[in-house]
């Protein structure tokens, strides 16, 4: 398509990836489509129900774009495996990126991001936003941890790169995000504007080396970060609004020429400190070529129009505008045109049991010099906390599942639910109940930050009885207790990752 012929709103729209809260769309969201010329969706968790449900959403965003837009639509979706899911529960998830790096084996990198690239690829949805190639050098990171491959950049360039590259030869578009680096922050950029104090050099000699051989690998695209890096950038503004960063950085400097995507604007790092317009109209004019405001129609609506308003005015360039949309329409053409032919049940349910297999084999005994695990008896006892999130208010916890009951009712035993930072009340009962067990079996979940978990866990490990302790998140847990118990790294609080373990014990 000559985009000299679209109009400035439909160039615009071309640089729009945005959302709805329903399985099927929603009016909200065929409005921007129709009228302000939206080209792209992300899928979240609220909009899949089952593979059969997923696959007809697909269906009908990819008619609808097209019929308003004249151009397919980038279905794009976070599909890292692990802690970062969307996929229905009759597909596969695969384990994550820590997980996988903790088989030691590169190549079931490869393998994960393939067989996830097929399957995505068979529902309908053409760009997946992964992997992460932070580097997790800050043990306290509250966003990244497990999503990393591991703390040294030469294990998350292996480890990205063959995951890049099995996206690739499943015909999906993949990126390397979050640029230049979110790995060593101890603060959630969805909730807050984190600052990293590290000059060009300081990052060139560890964040920059995985995006380096991303780039030198060709990856098609980068997200950039919500992060203030002020020895880069002297204006108080993240790398996603930053000329320095993204343009005389990242492209001139390192070469990149693909895709520059924004994280999303809606997050606080942006909403509250800079607005979303603003952020959108200064992530354009800083060399990003496609902006995500993932959720609200109304931001979108209020973005567009400002960023019309904008170059209308001469704020923001006509030009620059243009050139974010050839770079759009050139990846559309490449990556939203190919058909995939559809696979068999069997080559489902292949690649079902060997995201099993992989989890099983992605669960590290980390002391393993203690010898076999022991025995779990007649009577053993199960513990644990449910997962979480926070937020910026409170704390939400994950009642769909609990490891204590889970375990309990698949391995026999009893099972003792505790809090996430159980005081020394708690901790007491707990004690008294552990006294009539045969084995004590205790999941921690960022028991590192929760040190009630870990007081729990030294405090039983004192007794004396067989007692084994699951990291069923980051491992940096099991650093913090005496070698007398036993440690697993799990790795992700899940279903499949509780089969696994069960299979181990």
């Amino acid at each position: 398509m000559d985009i000299k012929h679209l109009s400035l709103r439909q160039k615009l729209g071309q640089l729009i990836v945005t959302g709805f809260p329903l399985g099927s769309m929603s009016f909200e969201f065929v409005e921007l489509v129709k009228k302000y010329k939206v080209g792209n969706v992300i899928l979240f968790s609220y909009n899949v129900e089952s593979r059969a449900q997923l696959t007809r959403l697909c269906n009908d965003i990819q008619a609808l774009i097209k019929e308003e837009t004249g151009e397919n639509a980038f279905i794009t979706i976070d599909q890292e495996g692990g802690a970062v899911t969307r996929l229905p529960k009759d597909s596969f998830h695969m384990p994550g990126a820590m997980a996988i790096a903790s088989t030691g084996d590169s190549h079931n990198a490869y393998e994960a991001a393939y067989r996830t690239g097929v399957e995505l690829r068979d529902i309908g949805i053409n760009f997946n936003l992964a992997p992460d190639m932070d580097i997790n050098n800050n043990p306290h990171n509250p966003v990244i941890g497990v999503r990393s491959f591991g703390n040294t950049p030469d294990i998350v360039a292996e480890y990205g790169l063959e995951m890049i590259r099995g996206y690739q030869d499943a015909n999906v578009m993949c990126l390397a995000k979050h640029f230049p680096g979110h790995g060593d922050t101890a603060t959630d950029s969805h909730l807050s504007l984190p600052c990293i104090s590290k000059t060009y050099e300081e990052l060139e000699k560890m964040e920059l080396i995985p995006f380096k051989a991303a780039i030198d690998a060709q990856v098609p695209a980068i997200t950039t970060a919500h992060i203030l890096y002020p020895e880069l950038e002297e204006d108080k503004i993240p790398a996603t609004m930053s000329k320095r960063i993204i343009t005389d950085i990242l492209k001139q400097r390192l070469g990149f020429n693909g895709l520059v995507i924004s994280d999303c604007l809606e997050m606080s790092a942006i909403k509250e400190e800079y607005t979303i317009t603003n952020g959108a109209i200064q992530a354009l004019k800083a060399g990003v070529d496609l902006i995500f405001i993932s959720h609200t129609a109304s931001a979108v609506k209020e973005a567009i129009e400002a960023m019309e308003e904008a170059v209308l005015d001469g704020r923001l360039s006509l030009g620059r505008v243009e050139e974010a949309v050839a770079k759009v329409l050139y990846y559309k053409q490449k990556y939203t045109s190919r058909v995939m032919s559809k696979q068999n049940r069997s080559v489902l349910e292949e690649n079902k049991k060997y995201a099993i297999k992989l989890m099983k084999k992605s669960i590290t005994y980390v002391n393993n010099q203690k010898g076999p695990l022991p025995a779990l008896g007649a009577k053993p006892l199960f513990m644990g906390c449910k997962a979480y999130r926070d937020n910026n208010a409170s704390r939400n916890i994950d009642n769909t599942l609990s490891f204590s009951v889970y375990m309990a009712k698949a391995l026999g035993g009893d099972s003792a639910e505790c809090s996430i930072q159980p005081d020394e009340d708690e901790i007491q009962k707990l004690i008294g109940r552990a006294m009539k067990h045969s084995c004590l079996i205790i999941g921690t979940y960022n028991g590192y930050v929760n040190k009630g978990q870990i007081a729990l866990v030294s405090r039983l490990a004192k007794l004396k009885m067989p007692t084994i302790m699951i990291a069923l998140k980051v491992p940096y847990d099991l650093d913090e207790v005496t070698d007398e118990v036993y440690k697993l790294a799990a790795y992700e609080y899940s279903q499949m990752s509780f089969d696994a373990i069960c299979s181990i014990l």
